[in-house]
């Protein structure tokens, strides 16, 4: 989802706004004798497109396990009715020529199972007699079988999608009553807002002369501007693995950006970005394999010593309190008090002023970005304004800094409202939409400052710095997130399938690991120079610190003083204020050899108090 600005104000906009829900799929398959004939690797086209079947419920059961993913053949000759252990809608009249295979339901391991073990079979368990193959249904009533599975499934679907699967690139002749009843059907399924995906399974599927012209009716496209999908292309996204959850595309937080007392805009807050989590771990009754669910209550527990009988009471959250050690004492608080503390603004965003977007420094990096978008529904006239606000802040190069408090009962966070413009990517999908990026800021109690950071930096040559950027040059490579997957996730997952489908075939491909090869043979005319110019590698195995070893224990022996400690150039820099150049080491050897213990784990600025105070400075 993402807002265009380049667009007019219109009722039209909200057409924009799509968030996922619940969506229906239903493989079409093909099953004439076409799609039965022994390809040169030995399998046929319906076996691979009960192969796709199953890699999209493989997906599906990880990624968004309560969409609803159905079967049904067409081609047939015979309509057997479904089992009598499997749910259907009463009702429902299957068409001539075709059979439902599985009905429209959530994609389980016994459906998967099913799949896999009738794709295995030497029989196909005895389709020939139970299905059958013909050439002769109307495409137009299958059309209609799907609409009406959609429909009766008992959701609300939020997309409904048909993948087709044949290999037969004229269903049926140009201008018989078939075709002309396809093509009526087309259009009523673009009402309908029916998606339909073909996968041709031949290589020399000729789609001008059916599937072109009804794909674009349905999709209400341009015939001459229309990709139409090819053999290997169709088969790839099918077969790609999915090992991450889909989310649906809601906001997190619908609120108001106050920009002064009298003016105000409805936003809604997205998350671009979410962490995905690990399946979750459900504890088991070791015998019986039951769940278990636990509960945590508070309990108050009265014991009466002189009848030896002890009484317990729930303890409610109103009699609850909570306490904070201060200085050895306990200062107690209620639970309304703690929330009053951490909650100093109502909900919503507060601006604080504009400053140069070169002020948001990257260092000071907390968390993973927020997306802000106008809420038209909250406050009327919210777009316009903050269209506005928004290429201005462009121009200009400005961003807002405001205090944003999600909800109630949340501390308020320092952010910065960055502008920034839709881009795209090299496959035409945007990667930066338009919008105000936020950005978080940290308070000054959140920022450390480092001992590190205080010593000066090695001196290096230019011969050094030449040789590795061209190292750098070497090894670059394009980047995009979507190529690397989670190598932890997709070995959990795949673990899980093999134990559930007894499946020992299945690999993991680790996008993570480097190519070795390629970086060896980029870098390897470089090492000679490398070595050179920067000396041999001499590793010293780490020695353990020990409090002795730092001058505080026991046993702690005379610590060892800087040879170069200059007393005297030490008091001048402090009481000319220079000493930046000074050492955090030659200020505590200094302290060390003045008697005064306990310096070991004092920064610059303490160190500096310190001998301050022993020399009355």
């Amino acid at each position: 989802m993402y807002w265009n600005p380049n667009h007019a104000e219109d009722d039209e906009d909200s057409a924009e706004f799509v968030f996922g829900g619940r969506e229906g799929l239903l493989a079409l398959i093909d099953c004439a004798d076409y799609m039965f004939h022994p390809r040169g690797d030995g399998s046929t086209n319906f076996k691979e497109a009960l192969t796709l079947v199953e890699a999209i419920m493989r997906n599906k059961i990880i990624s968004s396990e309560k969409d609803l993913v159905g079967v049904i053949f067409f081609n047939t000759e015979h309509s057997p009715a479904l089992p009598d252990d499997i749910e259907m809608e009463t009702g429902l009249v299957v068409p001539k020529k075709t059979a439902i295979f599985m009905p429209l339901a959530n994609p389980s391991a016994e459906s998967i199972r099913k799949i896999i073990n009738f794709r295995e079979s030497e029989d196909l368990f005895d389709f020939d007699r139970k299905f059958g193959h013909s050439q002769d249904s109307n495409l137009s009533d299958v059309l209609w079988l799907c609409s009406r599975v959609f429909t009766r499934c008992g959701y609300k679907l939020e997309q409904s999608s048909i993948v087709l699967f044949t290999s037969n690139d004229e269903p049926h002749p140009a201008g018989s009553y078939e075709y002309q009843q396809s093509f009526v059907k087309a259009k009523d399924l673009q009402q309908l807002d029916v998606n339909i995906v073909l996968i041709p399974m031949s290589e020399e599927f000729d789609g001008s002369k059916f599937y072109r012209e009804f794909l674009c009716t349905v999709a209400s496209e341009d015939p001459d501007q229309y990709q139409f999908p090819c053999y290997q292309e169709s088969r790839e996204p099918l077969l790609t693995r999915i090992f991450r959850k889909d989310f649906k595309k809601k906001a997190i937080s619908h609120i108001k950006w106050q920009l002064s007392d009298d003016v105000s805009l409805g936003v809604n807050i997205y998350s671009l970005s979410r962490k995905t989590k690990y399946p979750a771990k459900v504890k088991l009754l070791r015998d019986t394999n039951e769940v278990i669910i636990s509960k945590r209550s508070y309990q108050i527990v009265t014991t009466d010593e002189d009848q030896n009988v002890s009484e317990s009471r729930p303890l409610l959250p109103g009699d609850q309190r909570k306490t904070q050690t201060v200085g050895g004492e306990k200062v107690s608080f209620s639970v309304d008090e703690v929330t009053n503390m951490k909650q100093m603004l109502p909900p919503g965003i507060r601006l604080l002023g504009f400053k140069p977007i070169s002020k948001v420094s990257l260092a000071n990096h907390l968390r993973s970005s927020l997306f802000l978008y106008p809420d038209e529904s909250t406050i009327s006239g919210s777009t316009v304004l903050f269209r506005a606000l928004y290429e201005k802040c462009l121009a200009k190069q400005k961003a807002a800094y405001c205090m944003l408090t999600m909800r109630r009962k949340q501390p308020s966070k320092l952010v910065a409202l960055i502008p920034q413009e839709c881009c795209y990517g090299d496959d035409g999908e945007p990667f930066r939409h338009s919008g105000f990026r936020v950005e978080f800021i940290p308070y000054a109690a959140d920022i450390r400052k480092l001992e590190v950071f205080e010593k000066s930096p090695p001196d290096v040559s230019q011969d050094q710095i030449d040789v590795f950027k061209s190292v750098v040059k070497k090894i670059k490579f394009k980047y995009h997130p979507s190529q690397f997957e989670n190598p932890v996730l997709m070995t959990t997952y795949t673990n899980i399938e093999a134990l559930l489908f007894d499946r020992h075939d299945l690999s993991v491909y680790d996008s993570t690991k480097p190519d070795d090869d390629r970086i060896d043979s980029k870098v390897g005319p470089f090492v000679d120079k490398i070595s050179t110019l920067f000396g041999e590698d001499v590793t010293e195995a780490p020695k353990r610190r020990t409090k002795a070893a730092d001058g505080e224990g026991p046993s702690a022996k005379a610590p060892k003083l800087a040879v170069d400690v200059d007393p005297t150039a030490i008091i001048d820099a402090i009481q000319s204020g220079k000493t930046a150049s000074v050492l955090v080491g030659t200020l505590r050897a200094y302290l060390q050899q003045q008697g005064i213990e306990g310096v070991s784990k004092l920064n610059k600025a303490d160190l500096i108090n310190r001998i301050k105070k022993h020399n009355n400075l």
